[in-house]
């Protein structure tokens, strides 16, 4: 296999840039490039030395190297890392000293592949270390953690042993009808598939939850204009990202921004108000508002504790059967005293009062609607985090009820054979097991180069 190479930290200026290398001439090539009193590959492995990066018979640069001899590394290739000074044209020189030396540019994601391919990770800790990378929260962080330590991993195959050790008793069972197989006869083999089914459908249930760990909710901010909606944008990001002005009608597009809450990663977006517009931009405005609202996660309708009118109630029905929380803004000025169904919360953008109540309020919501009441966030917590692992999950468990209702229809145990055989199979798709090429590509083709 060829020996590859990138540079694996972002480019720009800074203190420190790494050019790693991985393959079996990774040793000779760092030989070639770096010069120390010890050559690299004499010198004793996972341990930094200081030396000169040649380009040829010129010194470019001071900086150090370490090696990693196979299996011993991230890709379970032999890996050699040069840590040079951050400078983007003398890293990029630092590359073209080591390709020229025998390596190849690596392609995106192939350090990690490589890393899958010779079994030092699963599929599930590739995807892991990808999330890791592209976080915007702590949320997206601690699921990627869990992930890459194994949790979903080993739940995977905790299930898909179980299937394959009852689909090897089947075969015993009908190459030996003599024997006595107790497991195989009755409702302990229908209740050993029933737990299966169960298992698999609460790994699927957390799908949604553990995608918006990964990826953060989106949230509508509707109203009708000029309840302070931009406002509460700009209150809630400590941003003037949203124009604030007296007159109706300002906001037509979508205004979006995400800020971290209670860890999560939330997407605001501050849509155009809501009323019988007469500008055809501001009629476009109210219909993109009203789409954006629908595909929301949940809403937050700003109403004008001065004064409720009828449009706020149309608006508040609009989103009833949506997740929402009742702003209502400007009680500097008044509060509201009337009855608003649904969770509310009093806030000031003016003064900032109540602020801190409503991004509270936002949490409780989000972990009530959406991460099993807060279970998702534990630290030992299992989900799914993407959609290729919940389709692999959904093929299992329909399988699986489709065993079931074999046996229900009052057919023999070893005709479930196939069923289970398919189950087992479609949970090694999400590890890695038994996966098509294509699949993989798609999964590393989305990393950055140098990982």
């Amino acid at each position: 296999m060829d020996t590859i190479a990138a540079i694996a930290t972002p480019r720009g200026v800074g203190g420190v840039s790494m050019i790693r290398i991985s393959g079996d001439r990774a040793a000779c090539i760092a030989d070639a490039v770096f010069k120390t009193k010890v050559p690299p590959s004499k010198a004793q492995p996972n341990l930094l030395q200081y030396g000169s990066v040649m380009d040829g018979d010129k010194v470019l640069d001071h900086g150090m190297c370490v090696l990693m001899h196979a299996p011993h590394s991230f890709t379970g290739e032999d890996v050699a890392e040069l840590h040079v000074h951050g400078g983007m044209h003398l890293t990029d020189r630092v590359l073209q000293c080591v390709l020229d030396a025998g390596a190849r540019m690596a392609l995106p994601g192939e350090f990690t592949r490589r890393a899958f391919m010779n079994g030092k990770i699963d599929l599930p800790r590739a995807e892991a270390i990808g999330d890791l990378i592209h976080g915007l929260a702590d949320a997206t962080l601690s699921t990627a953690i869990n992930q890459l330590e194994g949790r979903l991993s080993s739940a995977i195959n905790r299930l898909r042993d179980q299937i394959i050790d009852i689909t090897a008793q089947l075969s015993v069972a009908a190459d030996y009808p003599e024997e006595d197989i107790p497991y195989l006869t009755g409702d302990t083999f229908r209740h050993a598939l029933m737990d299966i089914s169960n298992s698999l459908g609460e790994l699927i249930a957390s799908a949604r939850g553990g995608q918006m760990m990964r990826d953060g909710v989106r949230c509508a901010i509707v109203g009708r204009p000029n309840t302070g909606k931009s406002s509460l944008l700009n209150a809630i990001t400590g941003t003037y990202r949203a124009i604030v002005t007296p007159m109706a009608g300002t906001t037509r597009d979508i205004v979006e921004a995400t800020v971290s809450l209670g860890g999560m990663a939330v997407t605001l977006g501050d849509t155009a108000g809501m009323r019988e517009g007469e500008a055809e931009a501001e009629k476009l405005g109210i219909a993109l508002a009203k789409e954006y609202a629908e595909k929301a996660d949940f809403c937050l309708v700003v109403l004008d504790s001065s004064r409720i009118e009828a449009e706020d109630r149309e608006i508040l029905s609009l989103v009833q059967e949506k997740p929402h929380i009742v702003v209502l803004n400007k009680k500097d000025i008044a509060v509201y005293e009337g009855q608003i169904e649904g969770e509310c919360v009093a806030i000031s953008t003016v003064t900032g009062d109540g602020l801190s109540a409503l991004e509270e309020a936002i949490v409780r919501l989000i972990d009530r609607v959406f991460l099993k009441g807060g279970a998702l966030r534990q630290a030992d917590a299992v989900c799914i985090t993407n959609t290729r692992q919940r389709d692999g999950a959904v093929k299992a468990k329909e399988a699986i009820d489709f065993a079931l209702q074999t046996l229900a229809d009052g057919f023999p145990p070893d005709l479930t054979a196939v069923d289970l055989e398919n189950a087992a199979k479609c949970l090694g798709e999400i590890t890695g097991l038994c996966v098509s090429e294509e699949v993989i590509s798609r999964i590393f083709e989305k990393f950055c180069l140098g990982k």
